[in-house]
Parts: C-alpha cells; sequence; structure tokens
C-alpha cells in the first residue's frame, strides 16, 4: 500500500479500518498495540507510597497550637496585668453576666411548662423532627466536590 494510506489510517483508524486488510504492516502492527493493551499495570506496591498528612504520617502540627495556645494565654495574663485586675476577677465577672442568660433560660422553661398541653407537643414534636433531620443529614455519605 501506499503511505498515503498508512498515514490516513493512522489518523482515523475507525474510518479506514479496511485499510488493515490490504497493509500488512498497518495491520501487524494494530495486533501488536493490541497484545500491548491487553497486559495488566503493574501492581502497586502501597507501603512504598508516600503519607498524606491526615493517613498517619509523623508529621503534628501540635506543638504549633501548643505554642499559639501559649503565646495567647501569656498575652492575655499580660493585658489583665497592665489592666490591675486579676484572672479570678474576670471569671466572676463572666459568671454574672452567665447569670442573665440563666434567667432567660429559667423564664423560657417555665413559660413552655406552663403553656397549653397542645402546644407542649407540638414543641416536642418539633425538637424530634429537627434532631431526626440533623441525625439523617449527619449520618448520609458525604458528597464530594465533583458529585
Amino acid at each position: 500500500m501506499t503511505k498515503d494510506d498508512c498515514q490516513r489510517y493512522l489518523e482515523d483508524p475507525e474510518a479506514n479500518a479496511a485499510h488493515l486488510r490490504t497493509c500488512a504492516k498497518c495491520n501487524a502492527e494494530a495486533i501488536a498495540l493490541a497484545e500491548k493493551a491487553d497486559v495488566e499495570p503493574p501492581s502497586l506496591d502501597l507501603d512504598a507510597l508516600p503519607l498524606a498528612p491526615w493517613e498517619g504520617s509523623s508529621h503534628r502540627a501540635w506543638p504549633l497550637v501548643l505554642g499559639t495556645a501559649a503565646v495567647v494565654a501569656i498575652v492575655a495574663l499580660a493585658l489583665l496585668d497592665a489592666a490591675g485586675m486579676s484572672p479570678l476577677h474576670v471569671v466572676e465577672g463572666s459568671l454574672t453576666s452567665m447569670d442573665v442568660l440563666r434567667a432567660q433560660l429559667n423564664r423560657a422553661a417555665n413559660s413552655l411548662r406552663s403553656a397549653s398541653l397542645g402546644a407542649q407537643v407540638v414543641f416536642g414534636a418539633a425538637f424530634v423532627i429537627v434532631n431526626g433531620l440533623l441525625i439523617a443529614l449527619l449520618r448520609r455519605a458525604p458528597r464530594g466536590i465533583d458529585a
């Protein structure tokens, strides 16, 4: 066969499939390629692959986290000392501000207790439904970015 016929076959093998019957050279190359394509890929040694950080690699960021927490604590203590306050005073102030939130929560609970039976049932049903939906959403498989 001519080189033009072989070139046309190489450019579009499906459209020029009849060329294989007339050209022994192209037929032999197609058979050799088909034999190579049937070979299974070599097996991978997974122990030889490097580990990603989330797969148990030895690198850990805990020293960075602990160091940052220590710096934040030291800066907070320095600011408290500069303001002339003790850490105990700050904790007591935080607890007194929590009393306001605790009182509001108690008022809401008392209003629910004094509500009608129908309102209490609706609240309980809504609580169970919302939590059931949250559990269902947490249990389903996450979808990837390309899904």
